[in-house]
């Protein structure tokens, strides 16, 4: 059975930052994320412009360090939109 997703989003500078974690590789153990960054509304399904996957060995110890990285991730991605 597949897993639902199951998005958090945070607005940051003006935009939507959505992040869900998911297990690696289908497996119970270690963690990674998925991020989105989206115009204010849009949902976090749609296509977004700015997609990022933890695209690292990490493997976050739980759905919630996972989470918390995706958002650290996004917001970096964010900053760099506006440097």
């Amino acid at each position: 059975m597949q897993r639902q997703q199951d998005w958090h989003t945070e607005a940051y500078k003006g935009l939507e930052v959505h992040v869900t974690a998911l297990p690696k590789d289908g497996r119970d153990t270690g963690w990674d994320y998925t991020v989105r960054i989206t115009q204010p509304g849009d949902d976090s399904s749609s296509e977004a412009e700015l997609t990022a996957e933890s695209g690292d060995e990490a493997d976050y110890p739980s759905e919630e360090a996972a989470v918390e990285a995706g958002f650290m991730r996004g917001y970096s991605m964010v900053d760099a939109m506006f440097q």
